[in-house]
């Protein structure tokens, strides 16, 4: 009986201390900040991407990896640890890797060395399950990799040069609207059918036969694909591309900030699961 007392007595005291310090929030683990580790095709000194990404992060600190300055070896390593991988934008494929070597006279500089990094890192997102946002020539990549083609020089397929026209002050950037088609629900948005977004786009090539593994949910007005994801949603939860820029477009746009946050929220899913 008097074990019995001594028992409950002992019990109504730990609940009573667990309930003050509870409240009082001593002695209850802190939660520890979020960090994720992204690894970039390539990085520039502009720093858009990071700028990008870093204003919807919501607090998450991102470590960025500049997969072009590292080896073999060490990107290896790397990519163990990572919770995203981004393509960004640059020069052009060598058409030789969607069957079509002789299309190079109508490309611009081509960087084959940067063709066997990006074809190394969407390796890794195959085996890892790694999210992936690919921009402008990461999309472009991407179409490739799933065995998909590319317009070598769009002028020459759409009969004008309307996706890198140039803008007064800029020769180069276009800005034009995109269309989404299809729902959007995995952006958090609605009435997909409606929504459209004003953005920068730079580029003369773009997607021809797009690949089967991917489906579109955004258009430029000329019908030119514009935003891709895999089909397999629950293999490549988030395997996304968008033809545009959002890193230099103009903000607080429906397609433009939802893209990068669906993509840290994958990587933080990601995260979570190492």
């Amino acid at each position: 009986m008097v074990k019995n007392q001594m028992f409950f007595r002992w019990l109504l005291l730990s609940l009573a201390a667990g309930f003050f310090f509870g409240s009082c929030g001593v002695g209850i683990p802190k939660p520890e900040s979020r960090e994720l580790t992204i690894v970039a095709s390539r990085l520039f000194d502009s720093r858009t991407y990071e700028t990008y990404l870093d204003s919807v992060a919501d607090g998450v600190k991102i470590n960025w990896v500049d997969a072009s300055t590292l080896s073999p070896h060490k990107l290896d390593s790397i990519l163990a640890l990572a919770h995203g991988i981004l393509l960004t934008g640059g020069a052009d494929i060598h058409p030789e890797r969607y069957g079509q070597a002789q299309d190079t006279v109508q490309c611009g500089n081509i960087d084959v060395a940067r063709d066997a990094l990006e074809s190394a890192l969407l390796d890794a997102v195959d085996g890892k399950r790694i999210p992936l946002l690919g921009v402008c020539r990461g999309l472009q990549f991407m179409n490739i990799h799933l065995g998909g083609s590319l317009h070598p020089h769009l002028p020459d397929a759409l009969g004008t040069d309307a996706h890198r026209a140039g803008v007064e002050g800029n020769s180069r950037d276009t800005l034009h609207p995109v269309y989404a088609i299809g729902p959007l629900d995995f952006l958090g948005l609605v009435a997909a059918d409606t929504l459209s977004s004003m953005v920068i786009s730079h580029h003369h090539q773009g997607i021809a036969e797009m690949a089967t593994a991917l489906e579109a949910w955004a258009i430029a007005p000329d019908g030119l694909v514009e935003g891709v994801r895999h089909r397999d949603t629950v293999n490549y939860p988030c395997y996304i591309g968008v033809q545009w820029h959002p890193e230099r477009s103009p903000s607080d746009q429906p397609l433009v900030e939802p893209v990068g946050r669906f993509f840290l929220d994958a990587a933080l899913a990601q995260a979570s699961r190492d």
